[in-house]
């Protein structure tokens, strides 16, 4: 969904986007909207008028999305309509940076270290976290730092 100034625009976008793809969602929306009463401006929104509303500033910056997302970032419909990556997407690469990043800094301090090397000394460190060793060892280390 293009991201429009104009709040009539992203509704219309919206409403099209919800009844393409949700239309359960869509279908539910319209009867809650249809029973809200006449004084629903001011009692969800704060303002007298519900024209007034139009000029509310979004309070997030997460783009709205309906669209269904795809495993393939790049056949995505949540990312075409987000124009970038999804909320699913971006936590795709978010978590998949946590996990890369400590591999980067590795092999650029020591070039020697194949990912063989790092993944053998992760598996030993699980083991040694089960085993209770990895704590005593944490502490042991804590403690000759601290002097």
């Amino acid at each position: 969904m293009t991201s429009s100034p104009d709040p009539l625009t992203s509704a219309n976008a919206l409403w099209r986007n919800l009844v393409e793809h949700r239309p359960a969602v869509a279908a539910a929306l319209a009867m809650q909207l249809r029973d809200l009463p006449d004084t629903w401006a001011q009692r969800e929104l704060g303002v007298a008028r519900p024209h007034a509303a139009l000029d509310l500033q979004p309070v997030s910056r997460v783009p709205i999305e309906v669209a269904p997302h795809s495993q393939d970032w790049e056949e995505c419909p949540a990312c075409d309509e987000a124009e970038g990556l999804c909320r699913y997407h971006t936590g795709l690469a978010t978590g998949y940076e946590a996990l890369h990043r400590p591999l980067r800094e590795i092999s650029a301090a020591d070039p020697a270290v194949t990912l063989m090397d790092v993944l053998q000394r992760l598996e030993e460190a699980d083991e040694a976290a089960e085993n209770g060793v990895l704590a005593a060892a944490v502490a042991r280390l804590i403690e000759e730092q601290q002097g």
